[in-house]
């Protein structure tokens, strides 16, 4: 037979785990420099941030999140893949663990190549089969 003071322990359990959890401040978020959305091309070079456009190429789309830059680019100049990834990338390098800039040429949809970089690999191409 179960006894009123079992009744009682279970209660109590039982209002124990259905209670709100206690309040937790989050952990704080490292601050400093981080890498902000760039402006857009007419806005002119931003110091410490990729750049948007060049003589025959332009950045279609940016993302970043803990370090990593990764940009699509349009051009024509699928040859100057190095160097276009230097252009865009090296203004905002000291910020950046990595950096991947896939090409496209303008208005495909598929990728023809990549240049990924890193503080010690440097500017590495590679050319996708088309």
């Amino acid at each position: 037979m179960v006894t009123l003071g079992a009744l009682a322990t279970v209660a109590i359990q039982v209002d124990r785990f259905s209670a709100d959890p206690p309040a937790v401040d989050a952990p704080a978020l490292p601050r400093g420099d981080t890498l902000q959305r760039p402006a857009p091309p007419a806005a002119g070079p931003r110091p410490g941030q990729p750049v948007m456009a060049g003589p025959g190429w332009r950045v279609v789309s940016v993302n970043s999140v803990s370090g990593v830059l990764m940009m699509i680019v349009e051009t024509e100049r699928l040859d100057d893949m190095t160097e276009i990834a230097r252009e865009a990338v090296t203004p905002a390098a000291a910020q950046l663990l990595e950096a991947l800039v896939y090409f496209h040429r303008p208005g495909a949809s598929d990728a023809v190549g990549r240049v990924q970089w890193t503080p010690d690999g440097g500017y590495r191409p590679l050319r996708f089969g088309e």
